[in-house]
């Protein structure tokens, strides 16, 4: 009898939703996606996930059984498996997701939380914050997700929505948000808010701006002082926001994780640089590791949330 245990890791994002099958060791196989947006209700998306998760299924050796399906999804809480009107997914509603899931794919145990602590629980895993007790990821994608992590456990708060970095008011009475407010620290350093910061700049310089933050980042590669400039701009933002943070919960790590984190040294250095100038001086002296996720290429939301199910 073959005892391996498998899980299928779901990561709704805003524009795109992964999922795949996971074995307890980290191996990810049959990755599909599928685009959030494209669905006009969370009924039709529910539909159209679970037709794909259940071919996931009927492809798999059933002497391996699948042990459940784990979500991490915007916004999403542990406690309740609900999203309550994301700033990040098309429909701003009340979404029962696991519920809905749970009830299509039947006989499956099925668990949701928020898709930045699902990419924590994945880099403590299986990736570089294995053996840290207290660090916190940093999803830089269409918004900012965060997933902290003390003592060696998730904190989710008495409601199951604690840590939300990204909705930090960074500069008060700045850029709309989402989330209706303004000036939060996602709509300066997410992959929507550098491209707004490159149009400002660019179009102040009489340049076309770049239009996605890939190009932002092979500019910078290049050399291209206007690139840099976007990225200093940016890592001042996110570093004064993460030096605050610190103070909270004081991690050893803090790890960067999605497209923007691919830009590496190009954000990280200003990031770092404008952390350090704004961390409390009692801190100086043990500074948290600046880390980019090991696990950038095999998906750790994913990983994350199949590991809920193990």
């Amino acid at each position: 009898m073959n005892d391996k245990k498998y899980a299928i890791g779901v990561d709704i994002g805003g524009t795109y939703t992964k999922f795949a099958l996971v074995d307890e060791a980290g191996n990810i196989t049959r990755e599909q996606r599928i685009r959030t947006d494209s669905f006009p209700t969370p009924e039709d998306f529910v539909q159209g996930l679970c037709l794909h998760l259940q071919s996931i299924l009927d492809q798999h050796n059933e002497r391996s059984p699948i042990r459940g399906i784990g979500i991490g999804a915007p916004s999403a809480n542990y406690h309740t498996g609900v999203i309550n009107g994301s700033a990040n997914l098309p429909w701003r509603t009340y979404i029962p997701l696991r519920d809905m899931v749970a009830a299509q794919m039947v006989g499956m145990h099925t668990v949701v939380t928020n898709d930045a602590k699902a990419a924590a629980l994945g880099e403590m895993q299986f990736g570089v914050a294995k053996g840290m007790k207290d660090f916190m990821v940093i999803t830089l994608g269409t918004g900012i997700g965060s997933g902290i992590v003390s003592n060696g456990q998730l904190i989710y708060g008495h409601d199951g929505m604690a840590g939300e970095v990204g909705h930090i008011i960074a500069k008060p009475n700045g850029r709309p948000c989402g989330c209706g407010r303004k000036g939060c620290l996602e709509t300066y350093a997410s992959a929507t808010g550098i491209l707004v910061t490159a149009q400002k700049i660019m179009l102040a310089n009489r340049l076309i701006p770049f239009e996605t933050s890939q190009e932002i980042t092979d500019a910078a590669m290049m050399g291209n002082p206007m690139a840099m400039e976007i990225f200093n701009q940016t890592g001042k933002v996110l570093g004064k926001i993460l030096a605050h943070v610190h103070t909270v919960i004081s991690p050893e790590a803090i790890i960067f994780f999605g497209g923007l984190a691919n830009a590496r040294e190009y954000l990280l250095v200003p990031t770092q640089k404008a952390f350090e100038e704004e961390l409390l001086f009692v801190y100086k002296e043990r500074k948290p590791q600046f880390l980019v996720s090991a696990l950038q290429h095999k998906n750790a939301a994913i990983l994350g949330a199949a590991a809920l199910v193990f």
